[in-house]
C-alpha cells in the first residue's frame, strides 16, 4: 500500500529508509563518479536507481509521476551525492570526480577501479531484500 507520494521538492532526510540506502552506497557511488561517464558508471547509476525505486515501493513510497521519471530520480540521486561532495570539499576533503580532476588518482587507480564490479548494499536497518 502507498503511504506517501514523493513530490518534486522532497528532501531525502524525510525518508530515512531511502537516505540510509544512499548513505550505505555512497562510497561505491563516489568510486564510480571518478570514472567519469564510463559504461561502468552508467550501469552502476542505473542499477542503484532501480534498487532505490524498489526500496521506495517496499516502504510504501511512490514518486509523483507528474514530476519524476526514471531519469529524474537518477538525477536526484546524483544531486544528493553532489551536495555531499561539495560539503566535503568545504571541509578540505576532495573525493569522487574532483579527486580525479585534481590529479589525486593515477591512471592505474582508475583502471583498477574500472575493472572492479560495482556493489549495491542495503543498510542493516532495511528489512526488505533486493
Amino acid at each position: 500500500p502507498v503511504k506517501t507520494i514523493l513530490r518534486k521538492k522532497f528532501s531525502w532526510k524525510n525518508y530515512p529508509e531511502l537516505e540510509a540506502f544512499l548513505i550505505a552506497n555512497r562510497e561505491e557511488y563516489l568510486r564510480h563518479s571518478a570514472l567519469n561517464y564510463t559504461v561502468q558508471q552508467k550501469q552502476y547509476n542505473n542499477k542503484l536507481t532501480e534498487r532505490l525505486l524498489e526500496l521506495a515501493a517496499d516502504n510504501g513510497y511512490v514518486f509523483d509521476q507528474e514530476a519524476f521519471s526514471f531519469v529524474t530520480v537518477r538525477d536526484r540521486i546524483r544531486c544528493y551525492f553532489k551536495s555531499y561532495v561539495q560539503s566535503a570539499k568545504k571541509r578540505g576533503l576532495i573525493i569522487g570526480y574532483a579527486a580525479r580532476k585534481a590529479g589525486l588518482l593515477t591512471e592505474d587507480d582508475l583502471e583498477r577501479s574500472a575493472n572492479q564490479t560495482g556493489r549495491i548494499v542495503l543498510p542493516p536497518t532495511t528489512s526488505s531484500s533486493l
